[in-house]
């Protein structure tokens, strides 16, 4: 795939992430929850930002991305799905489902970001996709533990 449609269709995939969360957050009546998921959204948003500093780098050194290959099925099966789950929430997903689909999201993502994390050799670019990674992670957990407290 090429790299600059790669780094796109992430931003894109990342800004659904953040509505998705925003949606489950509109859910629950907890408000310190709800804030914790507002937050995720946020964080999220980040994420799309880091990938558009991606896209800059490809801009101005496309040499650092010689030899990366990037299957494209992935990130448009985790765009599929991600449009799959704002859908059904429109449609009335509960709570704890919402946070559970995108629990399996998150997992997902971790993989795909950890994966091209050890793919890219140049030490900045590197240090963002593991950023994303770092990211995943976080929010993994912290879903995690919210699922656990239901």
């Amino acid at each position: 795939m090429d790299i600059a449609r790669f780094l796109d269709m992430g931003t894109d995939l990342e800004n659904r992430i953040s509505r998705i969360y925003e949606k489950i957050s509109s859910l629950t009546n907890d408000e310190s929850l709800s804030k914790r998921l507002i937050s995720l959204s946020r964080e999220e948003l980040n994420h799309a930002n880091i990938l558009r500093t991606g896209k800059n780098y490809l801009s101005e050194m496309p040499d650092l991305f010689l030899g990366v290959q990037l299957g494209d099925e992935e990130i448009q099966e985790g765009l599929e799905d991600a449009g799959a789950l704002l859908s059904e929430l429109d449609i009335g997903l509960s709570f704890p489902e919402g946070l559970k689909r995108i629990l399996q999201l998150e997992k997902r993502f971790e993989q795909i970001h950890l994966g091209i994390s050890v793919e890219i050799g140049e030490p900045s670019l590197k240090k963002l996709f593991q950023a994303l990674t770092k990211g995943d992670q976080n929010h993994v957990r912290i879903l995690s533990e919210i699922i656990a407290a239901f």
